[in-house]
């Protein structure tokens, strides 16, 4: 499962086809409800974002294993994406 924890405004200049979006400040509410079935990767423009989700939802449900984020840059344009090292 692939989670795009930016904003809205962020999310609708692009991300990749099957992400949804799931802004981290509305995260924690939906862990619960979150399946142990499927990985779930949290990414966004920097990885501070998706790091705050990944440290979050240990703290909210340990049970969940499979859990991963993007530490890198993901820039969103015209379709495309380029992920670089972060800064």
């Amino acid at each position: 499962m692939l989670i795009d924890v930016r904003d809205p405004d962020e999310f609708a200049t692009g991300s990749f086809k099957t992400a949804v979006n799931i802004p981290v400040e509305a995260l924690e509410e939906k862990i619960k409800d979150f399946s142990t079935d499927k990985p779930i990767v949290y990414f966004c423009a920097t990885g501070a974002r998706s790091g705050e989700a990944f440290y979050m939802t240990q703290d909210v449900r340990e049970s969940l294993k499979n859990v991963f984020y993007v530490d890198a840059e993901i820039e969103f344009k015209d379709g495309k994406f380029e992920i670089k090292k972060p800064h």
